[in-house]
């Protein structure tokens, strides 16, 4: 059986769903005081496998590898 390794919707919702997610993290790493049930090593890695996946959107919210770190 084929696995489903896609997100279904449109461009625009399957775009704001990314860009949350980018941010979260983004957020989950900067702030781990605030995010208690999650380490920042896991959020930094989350970060940038969603910012190399989708670099578009990541330009487009003007984040990069570093912004963890900020």
């Amino acid at each position: 059986m084929e696995e489903n390794t896609g997100m279904n919707g449109r461009k625009p919702i399957r775009e704001a769903l990314i860009r949350k997610k980018i941010l979260h993290w983004r957020n989950a790493a900067r702030s781990p005081s605030f995010y208690k049930n999650i380490s920042p090593s896991r959020a930094r890695k989350n970060f940038w496998r969603l910012v190399g996946r989708y670099p578009d959107i990541a330009t487009r919210l003007g984040v990069d590898e570093a912004s963890v770190y900020g």
